[in-house]
């Protein structure tokens, strides 16, 4: 059964990335990740942790709808954020709230773009409706695209230098793992943002499989089949951090009681470190080094 589901995930794929209907746009509109929100439970539990092994991380502002939460960023501007609400008081604490009731884990992700006028023509043009959030464009919460959105990076005044210095040697926010039945909705989508799908065999903690894979210019976006969600009501199951050191991502968990987590040598020249939601509150975390030459 899952093969069959698989295979049919697969040959939707590609039916859609050779379908010659695609809307004329000759830039890059969507460039790489914006961020990913981490709904955490404890805020002050989930900042430990991460900080233990060995990310730095920036406090975060007060919310007058009483959202707590922290940031881990990086230079270019992405980020994973750690994020709590624990009333009710508008729509958006009420569904972190809804949320945070069935478990730990990524509530949203955002793709990076720099011309969001952009976005929002080829979105009219293709009939697929959407809202404007400041300078963000999301979806509605019945729209099966709900859990994405697109944004410009925050690059802020009040950002230190202090705030990027990961001692695990992480530097960039590079790619996002989603597990969904609705793979043919996004990638219709990307389509029509000029992005293209190709099918990559990669070494996954559910073993090496082929995958379909979206390429930005500055990440990748990688689908897996709805069965390896780790909740019902997230897409987004994982993250991938470029790291310049994987000897230093190793002792920074070693130092945080971390033990028995091997590295995998990829086929691609690259290495990559796993840590399962079972950890990290609720998202798979690749760390990976793509330079290994003179390490």
């Amino acid at each position: 059964m899952y093969q069959t589901a698989f295979s049919f995930f697969i040959a939707t794929l590609l039916f859609i990335t050779t379908s010659s209907h695609t809307l004329p746009y000759t830039s890059s509109l969507v460039i790489g990740i914006d961020h990913i929100p981490l709904a955490v439970r404890d805020l002050d539990q989930a900042a430990t942790f991460y900080r233990s092994i060995g990310f730095a991380l920036k406090p975060g502002r007060s919310h007058s709808n009483g959202i707590r939460n922290q940031h881990i960023k990086f230079r270019n501007g992405t980020e994973l954020e750690l994020i709590t609400a624990s009333q009710p008081h508008d729509s958006v604490t009420a569904e972190y709230c809804r949320l945070l009731k069935e478990g730990e884990g990524p509530a949203f992700w955002g793709l990076f773009t720099k011309d969001t006028e952009g976005i929002a023509k080829q979105l009219t043009a293709i009939g697929q409706e959407y809202q404007r959030e400041g300078s963000m464009i999301t979806f509605s919460e019945t729209d099966r695209l709900h859990t994405l959105f697109f944004g410009g990076r925050n690059h802020s005044p009040t950002d230190r230098e202090e705030h990027f210095q990961h001692t695990n040697s992480a530097t960039n926010l590079i790619g996002v793992w989603i597990a969904t039945s609705d793979s043919e909705v996004y990638t219709n989508l990307f389509k029509n943002l000029s992005l293209h799908v190709t099918f990559q065999t990669k070494q996954t903690p559910f073993q090496k499989k082929k995958v379909a894979v979206v390429s930005l210019p500055e990440g990748e976006i990688v689908f897996f089949p709805a069965s390896e969600q780790v909740s019902k009501r997230l897409t987004v199951i994982g993250a991938t951090i470029s790291v310049s050191d994987m000897k230093q991502v190793q002792t920074s968990l070693r130092q945080a009681g971390i033990k028995n987590v091997s590295v995998t040598q990829n086929t691609d020249d690259t290495q990559s470190l796993f840590l399962p939601p079972s950890h990290t509150h609720g998202i798979w975390l690749e760390f990976k080094q793509t330079s290994i030459s003179n390490k």
